[in-house]
């Protein structure tokens, strides 16, 4: 009896071995998926929030932009329109709710100036110098720095949030992105405002020219009865407008054609 109730035996051991492997394995994979789980959403949570920073970075350098150009401040309304709304910024939380609520409140437009000292300024520090700037309008005012804030909206904290929910959707961090330019350098739309910016100018061109002008014309009051027997061209005492677009020969580069 011992002989024949040895091989029984030995397959029930194996089976119930079998059977207890199956279940740890079953029991292993149901961990590594649920761990699979958690590194996808991990991966979505902090993509949305690399999309979200990346678009406040770019809103902060077109407020700045518009700022020094314009001189007209963006509102967190404006930037929320452009850059915060439309399907292609939609952002939703684990729960499905917006983000930065329905109407954009959770952003926020920072808008400052940080005044430069006189050794910062063209020229540092002198008479001659500060007047300089204030003829051709090189005086700095100062660093714009602008700054874009996302904050999460507030959202109800009912049963539903005390139920099984992952703690990615309870504690959203806020975002902040800013951009810093130096404004008021001096820039010129073209050759006439230089011209212009330059005439104004007592201490670069006003009383130099005026001294000449003036012994100009004594000159040519003279001269133009003596000239006039040649038919010559009267002195033209504009000498600014005449330039504009010119350049001096000694600046100018022959192109690849002309060198040929």
């Amino acid at each position: 009896m011992t002989s024949c109730r040895g091989p029984h035996a030995t397959m029930a051991q194996r089976l119930s071995s079998a059977n207890r492997q199956s279940g740890q394995a079953l029991a292993e994979g149901l961990a590594v998926l649920g761990v699979m789980l958690l590194v996808c959403m991990a991966i979505a949570w902090l993509g949305r929030f690399q999309d979200m920073a990346l678009s406040a970075q770019h809103a902060s350098r077109h407020a700045a932009f518009q700022q020094t150009r314009t001189g007209i401040a963006l509102t967190s309304a404006d930037i929320s329109k452009h850059y915060f709304s439309g399907p292609a910024h939609q952002w939703n939380t684990l729960r499905g709710q917006p983000f930065l609520g329905a109407g954009g409140e959770g952003v926020g437009v920072s808008i400052r100036r940080q005044a430069l000292g006189p050794y910062a300024q063209p020229g540092g520090q002198g008479g001659p110098a500060s007047a300089l700037r204030g003829d051709w309008g090189i005086q700095d005012p100062g660093v714009l720095h602008v700054g874009v804030s996302l904050a999460a909206a507030s959202f109800e904290n009912g049963a539903a949030a005390n139920s099984a929910r992952l703690y990615l959707d309870s504690g959203y961090p806020s975002l902040h992105r800013h951009t810093a330019i130096l404004t008021g350098a001096g820039h010129a739309s073209g050759d006439a405002q230089v011209q212009q910016v330059l005439a104004r100018s007592e201490l670069a061109w006003g009383a130099s020219a005026s001294t000449s002008y003036t012994a100009g014309k004594k000159v040519a009051a003279i001269m133009n009865r003596v000239d006039s027997a040649w038919s010559r061209t009267a002195p033209d005492f504009d000498w600014l407008a005449p330039w504009a677009g010119r350049i001096p020969e000694h600046h100018l580069a022959p192109t690849g054609r002309e060198a040929e």
